[in-house]
């Protein structure tokens, strides 16, 4: 069934996209002004001529005007469920750790206050017991650059691994709330529970959502603009490179993906003791990984590396931070960014 309501944001939205009035659509149409404020309040629906004229006008299918993943089902390149407006190309998760991380996520509202946070607004982790989220706050000005540069590039954008940080999509939001966004995660709790909080929390009509695996991107080539990858690539469940070429693959001529990690670099990996070096290695080897060989081999023609920042393991709580301490080491990382252009 189709939702009025959403249909009616979503026309709303792109009608203000080409600075229309509902009188100058109106006209546009040869409708009256009142046709156009029914349809965008979600009192009634366009008839299907209409409708044709106006994706003509908004540069979109029809299958996007009426559904919320419409565009999904012009870019898939496999069947999916759909439920609640959110797409399944993968299965739920059944590990029982998996499962535990998925109620915590919701039981204790981690979506909500990373967005809170990303939005500099009440409700955030301040105010837990687990106190500010530290990381958070030091990447913001970054995120929130990267956010508008990737909003001004526009068309279909891919937000792979979102999690319950939301990657980049607050921030692309922040610049532009009618982005089009596909938010996506292998966890459907991550994605069921974004789409929940969305749509109460932010009038952004033109977003999808998927559940997926970015080592396996269910899309036809050449159908998205920008990806967005905050971290998700170097800590996937899954094989690296196999991301990376897969984003590769569906990227337009000319997209790019933004990917953002951190690494420890070789001189800071060769100054810590080696026996410490060799603990820390063992059980944390993404740490030393930076994929830029892996991002060439995929075949990517231009790659612009963008240092961040750096921060140590004494700033934060993490396994990784706790091994390093009870080692008696201080761990540096190197905080990037890459604009990887197809």
């Amino acid at each position: 069934m189709i939702d009025k309501q959403r249909f009616g944001k979503r026309a709303a939205s792109l009608r203000r996209r080409l600075a229309l009035s509902q009188a100058g659509l109106a006209e546009k149409l040869g409708v009256s002004a009142q046709a156009v404020s029914k349809w965008e309040t979600g009192a009634a629906l366009p008839d299907i001529e209409l409708l044709l004229e106006l994706s003509r006008l908004y540069g979109v299918s029809v299958n996007e005007l009426l559904e919320d993943n419409g565009l999904l089902s012009c870019i898939a390149d496999r069947p999916f469920e759909e439920r609640g407006g959110v797409a399944y190309f993968v299965p739920p998760a059944t590990d029982p750790e998996e499962l535990q991380w998925e109620r915590d996520m919701r039981s204790e509202g981690w979506i909500a206050r990373n967005w809170r946070d990303a939005w500099d607004q009440p409700g955030g982790w301040a105010e837990t017991a687990y106190g500010r989220n530290v990381f958070g706050e030091r990447s913001r000005p970054n995120d929130r650059r990267i956010g508008r540069w990737m909003a001004q590039r526009g068309g279909v954008i891919l937000d792979i691994g979102s999690g319950p940080g939301g990657g980049y999509m607050p921030f692309i939001l922040q610049a532009d709330p009618a982005a089009r966004i596909i938010v996506s995660d292998l966890s459907h709790t991550v994605v069921e529970e974004w789409k929940q909080f969305l749509d109460a929390e932010h009038d952004s009509p033109y977003l999808c959502y998927a559940a997926l695996d970015f080592c396996d991107i269910p899309f036809k080539s050449g159908t998205v603009d920008v990806i967005g990858d905050h971290s998700g690539i170097l800590n996937c469940i899954g094989d690296q490179s196999a991301a990376l070429r897969e984003c590769y693959r569906v990227l337009k001529p000319g997209g790019v993906l933004v990917s953002m990690s951190g690494f420890v670099t070789r001189n800071d990996l060769t100054a810590l003791p080696e026996s410490a070096r060799q603990e820390l290695l063992e059980k944390y080897p993404s740490m030393a990984i930076d994929l830029y060989e892996d991002t060439v081999l995929a075949g990517f023609r231009k790659i612009d590396s963008e240092v961040t920042g750096t921060w140590t393991t004494e700033e934060g709580g993490s396994g990784l931070a706790d091994l390093a301490r009870s080692l008696g080491v201080t761990v540096r990382f190197t905080e990037y960014v890459r604009f990887c252009e197809k």
